[in-house]
């Protein structure tokens, strides 16, 4: 067996095995006989993940894939590796132990003959409708766990131990621990295993002390033993449009903290389980903690995951806001630089679509779903032509790489990338890429750290926008502002050292314990900018007091501003259908804000102040109550702090100690400002850029991609 863990390196995560430290530089193909592994050797990459199935039914349950692979499970201890076996062998071709790596994405997702033996223990919703296993099952937990150890004697029984550096745990829905769901709004989970652990877990945060709960929760219970999943009714509907009451949807509000932990614990369970198979000598990893998954999906319980011994990784695709469009920002679904701070690198999974990327119904037509095109839609499509490719890939990897992620290239269907001008990109860019970390990368140029809270998706309904389309729309408008930003999670506040910041913006932040308030004192100075977004704005936080208005019960709420069909809605909801060039449309909050003499009023209406910045003498504190900030408010808050702007005309861009990357969100001359004086060169291929120490000035169309090397600093 190999030995393998992750090493600190500067800025820089790398692979360490046996000795070697490698780049966390990767390739992965769902359809191996299709892969272009040789291609990828030549360019010099050695580490390859191949796709393991236990189970024998296909990855996503809503769209009624079939299985891309067989599984090897085929009973209690009974198991045939065959197609593992020739899967291996096609990505080692004839490559040596120690010439390439591999990595197991390993798929525990239990076949059908589990499902009929253990009735008892599929998740099911509210009808009785049984999904796969339940994430509350002891019995699948434990079952998987013999499992784990068995695969692994088989690998060191076939030699393919020699090859294999560590695994990637797989479940749920896509492989990603989310739940599983047959169609879009149903609810689960309310299986017997579910509602045992979510009685034990209101008794253990309970103290055991039942009226505690009652008052909580306004019931009556007169046992812990009556505590239940709640109705599909609690869970769907808030009393208040979208944002549930503090005071009166507790019940609800515990469940989906459960909900959430119960995934969480789960994947950190498996990833244990794999580290006790491996002996401890091997990285492993797992998928979780996606700020862009509604509350239903399992996702919102990050800090279990970051603070696990036993997981080394963290892993998610880009997000698909506007399905991968062009001209926007994707931002890593989770938070990376929060999992940095536990010591864990996250690889991006780059899916990046191009212009050789065929339906699935096109290229392995076996695990096509029978009826559904759900593999045929947008968000399969790659741009049209080699350039377009090339802008969205660039744009992929720079912001890869002025991150300092780790990265795998997943080939989907296999092809998306068989042609030269793609391959010769690749060639360029894992030279980069293993050159830039191997000498410890470099730190992130952010100047504007964005704290997010994952119990604000345990206070929204399951389909409101603020759960999945918030974190998209979010996401989208911070990539037009013209400036890197850092990602946290809100419980790291305390970790994360404001020196480097000249803004911070708290976004969904509804929890201020005594611990966050006070870790923010250490940000309330250097003439920083402080704004604070969300119907969860806090006063004892940010320090502006919101009015009471009458008939409001100091509920925020939203309606649209303009739109006649919503003038009378209490609905959080916001549209989807923005341009890209337009912030998402104004939301006009009933709440306001308190204005003192020395306020500035940015926005207001008859009702009062709807934004507002206080100056403080060594800081300012912004206070806007919309769910989604506007980009040019953003820019001139970062302005007004002395911050950075690398561009100014809404384009994406990204920013290292030694690279810049520029995104076009429009045609036209783009101007790329120099922090302090330094010259530009093209950093795939040498050219230097025209323009003075301070900026240059570039035409570029739109989706086209930049990376700048900067020298002379």
């Amino acid at each position: 067996m190999l030995d393998s863990r992750i090493i600190r390196r500067g800025e820089a995560f790398l692979l360490e095995i046996g000795g070697e430290c490698l780049p966390m530089y990767g390739y992965l193909t769902y359809q191996p006989e299709k892969g272009e592994y040789e291609a990828f050797k030549q360019l010099g990459l050695r580490l390859f993940f191949c796709t393991v199935y236990a189970g024998d039914r296909g990855i996503n349950q809503l769209s009624g894939v079939r299985p891309f692979r067989e599984g090897f499970w085929k009973g209690y201890g009974q198991y045939d590796f065959s197609q593992a076996d020739a899967d291996l062998r096609r990505i080692a071709g004839t490559s040596r132990p120690g010439e390439i790596y591999l990595i197991l994405r390993l798929m525990v997702e239990v076949p059908a003959w589990w499902d009929e033996a253990n009735p008892g223990e599929l998740s099911r919703d509210a009808h009785g409708t049984p999904l796969h296993q339940s994430f509350h099952s002891e019995k699948w937990l434990a079952d998987v766990e013999r499992m784990l150890f068995d695969l692994q004697a088989w690998l060191e029984e076939s030699g393919w131990d020699r090859y294999v550096a560590g695994w990637h745990m797989a479940a749920g829905n896509t492989e990603e621990f989310l739940m599983p769901s047959h169609r879009s709004g149903q609810l689960t989970d309310y299986s017997a295993p579910a509602q045992a652990s979510f009685r034990a877990w209101a008794k253990e945060k309970y103290r055991g002390d039942l009226a505690q709960l009652n008052r909580a929760w306004g019931h009556a219970f007169t046992s812990f033993d009556e505590v239940a999943v709640p109705s599909p009714a609690k869970r769907k509907f808030a009393l208040h449009g979208d944002v549930r009451d503090e005071a009166l949807e507790r019940e609800a509000i515990d469940y989906y903290a459960f909900r959430n932990e119960g995934v969480a614990r789960a994947a950190v369970r498996l990833c244990a389980a794999a580290k006790r198979a491996t002996r401890r000598r091997q990285v492993i990893g797992a998928f979780y903690g996606y700020l862009t998954g509604d509350p239903e999906s399992g996702q919102h319980a990050s800090r279990i995951v970051f603070e696990s011994g036993d997981v080394d990784f963290i892993a998610s695709p880009f997000s698909y806001t506007d399905n991968r469009g062009v001209g926007i920002d994707w931002q890593l679904q989770g938070s990376a630089d929060s999992a940095a701070l536990h010591g864990k690198p996250w690889f991006a999974e780059a899916d990046v679509r191009t212009c050789l990327s065929r339906p699935l119904s096109q290229c392995m037509k076996r695990a096509d779903p029978y009826v559904s095109r759900a593999y045929d839609g947008p968000v399969w499509w790659g741009p049209d032509t080699v350039e377009g490719s090339l802008g969205q890939m660039l744009k992929a990897f720079s912001r890869v790489l002025t991150n300092n992620n780790a990265v795998w290239w997943f080939d989907m269907w296999g092809g998306w990338y068989a042609e030269p001008r793609l391959m010769d990109f690749q060639k360029k860019a894992c030279a980069l890429y293993r050159d830039h970390m191997l000498a410890g990368g470099s730190a992130s140029a952010a100047e504007v750290a964005l704290f997010m809270d994952d119990a604000c998706f345990a206070r929204v309904t399951p389909e409101s926008s603020l759960s999945a389309e918030y974190s998209h729309l979010l996401f989208k408008t911070m990539g037009f502002v013209g400036a890197p930003y850092r990602l946290y999670m809100i419980e790291d506040l305390p970790l994360v050292d404001p020196a480097a910041f000249r803004m911070a913006v708290f976004a969904g932040v509804c929890e201020w314990t005594p611990e966050r308030l006070d870790a923010l004192r250490a940000w309330k100075g250097a003439d920083r900018v402080l704004a604070f977004w969300g119907p969860w704005a806090d006063a004892a936080a940010c320090g502006v007091t919101p009015l009471t208005l009458p008939g409001t019960e100091d509920l925020v709420r939203r309606r649209a501003a303009g739109a006649e069909q919503a003038q009378n809605s209490d609905s959080l909801y916001f549209s989807d259908k923005a341009e890209r060039q337009t912030a998402p449309e104004a939301l006009t909050p009933v709440l306001r804000w308190r204005a003192e003499p020395g306020d500035v009023i940015l926005d207001r209406d008859e009702l009062g102040a709807q934004a507002l910045l206080r100056r403080m003498a060594d800081y300012s504190v912004y206070a806007d109550a919309a769910v989604f900030p506007a980009e040019d408010r953003i820019r001139a808050l970062l302005d007004a702090a002395g911050g950075q702007l690398y561009t100014c005309d809404g384009d994406v861009a990204y920013a290292s100690g030694t690279h810049i990357a520029v995104h076009a969100a429009s045609d036209g001359v783009k101007r790329v400002h120099v922090p302090g004086k330094g010259r530009l060169v093209n950093a795939l291929t040498g050219e230097p850029l025209p323009g003075n120490e301070s900026f240059a000035d570039v035409r570029m169309k739109r989706g086209e991609t930049l990376l700048l090397r900067v020298e002379g600093q």
